[in-house]
């Protein structure tokens, strides 16, 4: 049993005070925060919720006027499991492992129904233009880390040191590392054809970047580690960048069947060009493919099934095309050049695999129950090449060195959510999950300096996690608080009962749609 301890989610506590504070008559529930979706069983992809636009952007053509704030994102959620919960060590590695990028919403749990941006603070709104025409976006601080942690977990595994750490930007004070793409906006817009299909687009757009222009007083750099020479101290242009589309569409082909159906890429690009060195690192690059699909299908007047598909996989590549610690090299003509020898190649690559069904009940009008069965199979891997010249200036054919390694996870899941009116001004929620998961490992490497560091091994095991999630929505007129209880909020009650400290929720969203 986990003892009570403060948490640093201090704010929803005392939001917690308006819960009890609205009384009066309210319209149907907001159904527009990620916390819902959470408390729901994070069972994004079979309810309907405004944040189905991270997965479907067509969907804002159903909600007219809509202004929200995710006070805390996805992150205070996915990191406050319940009593005796496996979650918080068996739902882990995730779905970005393989690229170092720690914090970033990948796990089987979360990774098809939430994008990584969820997981921050963010706040946005939904616009009508016209009857046909909507327009939305949504602003955080959210900094994708996949280019900076590509960069610091595989190309530093393999090389000498991180790539932020060259000898001749070593000890340059106005010398930024490569840093996180951050967010700059997410704007969804989306249209409704003759009433017959409604068409959605996402456009992100996040970068980070640092320009240096040396001058006179700068001092040399070293040529090489064994070389005397110095090459006198150049410009740096160092950043990365994200790019992401996605496309939707959305028809209700009668009144007991309705289609969603998206697919989205994102680019990622580095900048690292330090002394003017254009290919010292080169690639870095990244490419992220996502597809999602699902239906909606009316059996009888109080139940439905839904289908649901989702894919994702990630990509990025880079070649460390000398050791890190060796310097900068130049021709004849003081000009970096490509060096032939000790170049290795870097690759790090995940996918992912989700085919669910959920029926969705309501036995009376102020109930709503919600059941899922799915499956889900993750990879990732990693790979790197390493050649290195036989003598003489020639490059050998075939790699001296390499290294794979591979995950493979797959998981048999149930959600069930619950979502119930318990006064005209307040709702209670509740989910729980069950992940039935195993995990393979499998390990290759080659090294003909050492064969004592040869391998070809693997490893499996079972890792089975089950969790449950609570929640409560306050409204009034057109005005709404979703809260997560804090599970061990009911284990040590009060402070002024039972001395105990602590939150009494974990996260929070508000908004007001009119």
């Amino acid at each position: 049993m986990r003892p009570p301890t403060p948490s640093s989610h201090k704010a929803a506590a005392r939001l917690s005070l308006l819960v009890f504070g609205l009384v009066a008559v309210a319209p149907a529930p907001a159904e527009a925060t990620n916390t819902r979706v959470f408390t729901l069983g994070t069972m994004n992809r079979f309810i309907i919720d405004d944040a189905n636009r991270w997965l479907y952007p067509h969907v804002i053509t159903r909600y007219g006027h809509l202004f929200y704030v995710e006070l805390f994102g996805t992150a205070p959620s996915a990191s406050e499991p319940g009593d005796d919960s496996l979650r918080a060590t068996n739902d882990t590695p995730g779905l970005y492992d393989e690229f170092g990028s720690g914090g970033v919403p990948g796990g089987a749990l979360t990774a098809a129904d939430f994008m990584p941006v969820q997981s921050r603070a963010g706040a946005g709104a939904i616009i009508g233009l016209t009857d046909d025409l909507f327009m939305s976006f949504h602003l955080s601080d959210y900094q994708n880390p996949l280019v900076r942690g590509f960069l610091e977990g595989p190309v530093a595994t393999v090389s000498a040191g991180n790539p932020n750490d060259f000898p001749w930007l070593a000890g340059q004070a106005a010398v930024r590392p490569v840093s996180d793409a951050n967010r700059k906006i997410d704007v969804f817009a989306a249209y409704r054809l003759l009433d017959l299909v409604d068409l959605g687009l996402l456009f992100t757009y996040g970068s980070s970047s640092f320009s240096y222009r040396a001058d006179a007083t700068d001092p040399n750099v070293p040529v090489g580690a064994a070389e005397p020479d110095q090459a006198a101290r150049a410009g740096d242009d160092i950043g990365s960048s994200e790019f992401r589309f996605l496309l939707s569409a959305g028809t209700e082909i009668s009144p007991a069947l309705a289609i969603d159906a998206a697919f989205g890429l994102a680019l990622h690009t580095l900048t690292y060009r330090p002394n003017g060195f254009t290919n010292r690192l080169e690639g870095g690059n990244g490419l992220e493919i996502q597809g999602d699909a699902r239906a909606m299908i009316g059996l009888t007047e109080w139940w439905e099934l839904i289908p649901a598909l989702s894919i994702r996989s990630v990509g990025f590549s880079a070649a460390d095309l000398a050791n890190y610690t060796s310097g900068l090299v130049y021709n004849d003509n003081g000009v970096p050049t490509r060096e032939l020898a000790n170049i290795t190649d870097v690759s790090a690559s995940a996918f992912l695999f989700d085919a669910g069904v959920a029926a969705h009940m309501r036995p009376v009008d102020f109930v709503d129950f919600w059941g899922a069965v799915g499956f889900q199979a993750m990879s990732m891997g990693f790979r790197y090449e390493h050649i290195e010249p036989e003598g003489g200036g020639v490059v050998r054919d075939d790699p001296l060195e390499t290294f794979r390694r591979s995950r493979a996870v797959t998981a048999l899941y149930f959600r069930m959510g619950l979502e119930a009116r318990v006064f005209s001004w307040l709702d209670f929620r509740g989910g729980v999950v069950k992940y039935l998961r195993g995990d393979s490992v499998s390990r290759q490497q080659t090294d003909a300096q050492d064969v004592a560091n040869n391998r070809d091994n693997g490893d499996s095991r079972d890792q089975p996690f089950f969790d449950y999630f609570i929640g409560l929505a306050a409204h009034y007129e057109g005005f709404f608080l979703d809260l997560q209880l804090d599970p061990f909020f009911f284990e040590r009650g009060p402070q002024f009962l039972s001395g105990s400290g602590g939150d009494m929720f974990v996260n929070a969203s508000l908004g007001y749609r009119y």
